[in-house]
């Protein structure tokens, strides 16, 4: 019999209240941000939030919507949403690490690969005994993606790739990666030769380099491939058609984007900097407070629909959309903080995490504009590919 929600439910708090305090509902919950902020550093944030996924998954909470012969429940969104609810009350460890496996790997796997790699790959993404890294962006290829300029010929039962990969998060952890190459460069369109393959991390020829983000962490990496002699069955869809898996796997990406922004958080920002202060009476300052608080609503509301794939008919592109508004609000949002904090915000002392945090929020929202596209690219895709406007 198929557990009910209410049992999942019930369940699921049962385990974490045993095991995590309540958190307080006061304090900010920075566990969402896109590029997230540790008081013990990235090793130890991506450590933590593996052990945290086996947890989940020893305890048959994982993957609610992952068919059962896959390692997964086989249950429905409600399951799922039941879970993330409960996780936002308690003060459980960041997941943020393990979430392009399970956020971008794991649904690709599903759609695109054979019955083989499903089987291979997407119980161990679940179980947290292997971590995934997307492998797309290049120096002279970022929003630009078509233009990506690694190679891979195929040479008996491998492919032989060349290459260098950029901003690719986390990739200095994961033990996979989603690998995008250029297999045939005779293709009369460009998008037409390129493959996906499943990189496995420590093959020789692969260099992972950290990159110190503006924020000071460790987010991001740059990859070297020299060489890099990748099984021939590591395909993931078919050969020169890994443009079409791609989108798939960019537009989950960007429809389930929210960059720390949702339920209410950037308003407790906003209203956090300015109660106590002389910026209310300010009518320019009002307004631009309840800006962010009705474009954080829009994007709630925004979610729910994408949830439920009402949004343009479950266009794929209309991801887009989700990933304009959020970058947007992200970078209004901790302008405005700044704005109403002033010398605050830039200057504190070093022990201070609190703080720290308004700066952190700004110098992390730059990304928010680039990071899966940018938003020119975006609204280039919206246009074409969702409102039918000639290129």
């Amino acid at each position: 019999m198929t557990e009910t929600v209410a049992d999942f439910r019930a369940r699921a708090e049962e385990f974490i209240a045993a095991r995590y305090p309540l958190r307080n509902p006061d304090v900010d919950d920075d566990r969402v941000d896109t590029i997230s902020r540790s008081r013990d550093g990235h090793h130890a944030m991506t450590e933590a939030a593996r052990n945290f996924q086996r947890e989940l998954f020893d305890a048959r909470l994982a993957g609610s919507r992952v068919p059962v012969e896959y390692g997964g429940l086989g249950l429905t969104r409600d399951h799922e949403a039941a879970l993330e609810e409960i996780l936002t009350r308690y003060d459980t460890p960041n997941r943020r690490p393990m979430g392009i496996g399970i956020g971008l790997a794991l649904p690709t796997i599903l759609s695109a690969g054979t019955e083989e790699q499903k089987q291979r790959y997407v119980p161990k993404i679940l179980s947290a005994e292997e971590s995934w890294c997307q492998l797309f962006s290049e120096p002279d290829a970022g929003s630009d993606l078509v233009s990506l300029r690694t190679k891979a010929q195929l040479d008996g039962e491998a492919w032989v790739v060349n290459g260098q990969k950029v901003w690719s998060s986390y990739a200095s952890d994961a033990e996979y990666g989603m690998l995008l190459v250029r297999s045939d460069p005779n293709s009369e369109k460009p998008h037409s030769g390129i493959t996906m393959l499943i990189l496995k991390m420590d093959l020789p020829g692969v260099s992972v380099r950290p990159l110190v983000d503006i924020t000071g962490g460790l987010h991001f990496n740059e990859v070297f491939l020299q060489d890099v002699l990748v099984s021939k069955d590591s395909v993931l869809g078919e050969p020169n058609k890994g443009w079409g898996v791609a989108n798939g796997t960019l537009g989950g990406e960007r429809s389930s984007y929210r960059g720390g922004s949702g339920g209410g958080r950037r308003k407790r920002q906003v209203l956090e900097a300015a109660i106590g202060t002389d910026v209310l009476r300010d009518p320019v300052m009002r307004q631009r407070i309840t800006s962010v608080i009705a474009d954080e609503w829009i994007v709630d509301l925004l979610g729910e629909r994408f949830s439920a794939g009402s949004v343009c008919d479950g266009n794929p592109a209309a991801g887009s959309l989700m990933k304009v508004l959020v970058g947007n609000l992200e970078q209004k949002s901790s302008e405005l903080v700044v704005d109403i904090l002033g010398l605050s915000a830039t200057a504190w002392l070093q022990h201070d995490w609190d703080a720290a945090g308004p700066n952190h929020q700004i110098n992390a929202s730059r990304q928010s504009m680039i990071a899966g596209g940018t938003h020119q690219i975006q609204r280039n895709l919206l246009g074409e590919r969702v409102l039918g406007l000639p290129r």
